[in-house]
């Protein structure tokens, strides 16, 4: 048995030589954003460039995705941000040598199963306040952080919040590490677990509070490093209350998206279905918020094109979903409109909208407003409707970042007013934006018409009108659509056959199914025809 107090490291010589060690914060794989589709229209990677999400470059912006998981800035952005220079080495002391030994010999007794449950707890504290002092240097190492982990897992609340309570000063380092961050993430969860029992939300909340304040001192840092983004929208869920392998954290495939989309209801939009696993700790996520949103002007026009801010900022978004007062504080900041420059009862400044439209040509841009119109009280999303895309409706469908912005805002359009401006916009642009690959535009279009119960014949008339050539039978508009990508490779149309062998294009699919969902109007032989409670009429 080993032993496992401080009388274990009472042979210890002081060590006053440092060795300067380079952390290399190489990428962890964020699965939050999945890598770039390969089917046409699904992808937000530009034409000429290659981007991913999934990539080992923890201090570089990234504004798309790539299929091949590598990352690089995109150097043609007018938004390029300073955040992609590489930052400095991180300096600490080399852990010696006696303290490596301590810690493998805990592993080992762990690992030889020579520990009670009951004497777990008490092991995994003792070893935690060995490691006073020396925090930052022991999660930051490749092989002791597995170790603090298992400590972190085991020990009880009161030394857990004292280890987080002695790095705090540090906690974004840690956090910013590649070994630390999961250290980190380890704790929070930790802290998590132990919200169960009702007598340790104070000293959980006083730990969290001082955690909290040394973040908001500068989070501009944490907020753009891959793994500090993670761990803060860790600590975001937790304040908010919510686990942390909520969807709320996890971003979703664009497809299931779509899916959902496909079938809004007025309880689809982020955190409105929220499982709340304890109470949370809502006083320090308005403070995290806040201190996010008081960065510089400069600084957050570089966050909201920064792919790892931006998921911080789409985590705080879901978390406030609901909440309308929170909502119109902050989203008038993510539109890089300043309460200063704004007039009573406007939220949308008109000389930032040309830089608005611009923006959400940038992929990290184009998932935050996603989210933004997701949850936006009804009052600033027709405000947004009126002032941001009237004049810009087709020209960002026909982007390849744009066009998903404009699926968020068709989904949740609120009304039929607003569902006869889009399709005044868009009705006629069916077959462009066929030929684009911009498929989930009209998917979206379609079951809004669904949901609003308005242009719904209009609506597979167009559709069927898309497919066609001039003049040409529609009988093969249902095989076109089922094989959109074939039919508009194709050079000689009126040649095209169905392909044998070939998948059915997901989209086309997803289309035909949202059209067989109208109750009075189906496509048939290519032609709209309505349904009469008698009978059919053509």
């Amino acid at each position: 048995m080993v032993s496992v107090g401080s009388k274990a490291l009472a042979s210890r010589r002081d060590r006053n030589c440092c060795n300067l060690v380079e952390d290399n914060l190489m990428g962890r794989e964020d699965k939050s954003y999945n890598q770039g589709r390969k089917k046409k229209g699904m992808s937000r990677k530009a034409k000429n460039d290659s981007f991913g999400f999934d990539a080992d470059n923890s201090n570089k912006s990234v504004s798309g995705r790539a299929t091949d998981g590598t990352a690089k800035p995109k150097k043609s952005s007018k938004y390029q941000n300073t955040f992609s220079e590489p930052q400095p080495s991180i300096v600490r002391k080399q852990v010696d040598p006696e303290t490596t030994k301590y810690f493998s010999e805990i592993v080992n007794l762990f690992e030889s199963d020579g520990v009670d449950l009951e004497e777990r707890p008490v092991i995994c504290g003792n070893a935690l306040e060995e490691a006073r002092g020396k925090e930052f240097e022991l999660a930051t190492d490749y092989y002791i952080s597995h170790t603090l982990q298992i400590l972190l897992e085991g020990c009880n609340v009161d030394h857990l919040c004292d280890f987080l309570r002695g790095c705090a000063k540090v906690f974004p380092l840690i956090s910013m590490d590649r070994s630390g961050s999961h250290v980190a993430e380890t704790a929070l969860k930790s802290l998590a677990m132990h919200l169960q029992d009702d007598e340790a939300y104070s000293v959980i909340e006083e730990t969290l509070t001082n955690i909290c304040k040394v973040i908001v001192a500068s989070p501009v840092d944490m907020m753009c490093n891959c793994y500090g983004s993670h761990v803060f929208r860790s600590l975001l869920c937790l304040c908010g209350g919510v686990p942390l392998d909520s969807p709320v954290f996890h971003r979703a495939k664009s497809s299931m998206i779509l899916a959902e989309r496909l079938n809004l209801s007025t309880s689809s939009a982020p955190g409105n279905n929220l499982s709340h696993h304890h109470q949370g700790f809502p006083g320090l996520l308005k403070f995290l918020v806040s201190g996010m949103l008081k960065c510089s002007e400069e600084d957050v026009k570089y966050l909201l094109v920064d792919q790892y801010s931006s998921l911080v900022f789409q985590t705080a978004l879901k978390l406030f979903a609901g909440h309308d007062q929170q909502l119109l504080q902050i989203i008038p900041v993510l539109l890089d409109c300043r309460k200063e420059n704004l007039t009573e009862g406007n939220f949308i400044e008109m000389t930032a909208v040309s830089d608005i439209v611009e923006l959400m040509k940038e992929a990290a841009y184009s998932h935050l407003m996603e989210v933004i119109l997701a949850v936006s009280p009804e009052s600033l999303y027709n405000e947004m409707f009126t002032k941001i895309f009237r004049k810009s409706l087709f020209e960002l469908s026909s982007h390849q970042c744009g066009n998903f912005v404009v699926q968020a805002l068709v989904s949740h359009a609120r009304d039929r007013e607003q569902m006869e401006f889009i399709w005044e916009k868009l009705g006629p642009k069916f077959r462009d934006l066929l030929e684009m690959g911009k498929s989930g535009v009209i998917a979206s279009l379609i079951a809004t018409s669904q949901r609003l119960h308005t242009h719904e014949h209009e609506v597979c008339k167009a559709l069927a009108d898309a497919v066609c050539l001039p003049n040409e039978s529609p009988r093969s508009v249902v095989d076109r659509i089922l094989f959109l990508e074939s039919y508009f490779a194709c050079v000689e149309k009126s040649n095209w056959k169905w392909p044998s062998g070939a998948k059915i294009h997901v989209m086309g699919s997803l289309i035909l199914q949202a059209v067989f969902k109208f109750q009075n109007i189906i496509l048939t032989r290519g032609r709209v025809v309505t349904i009469s409670p008698v009978g059919r009429g053509m």
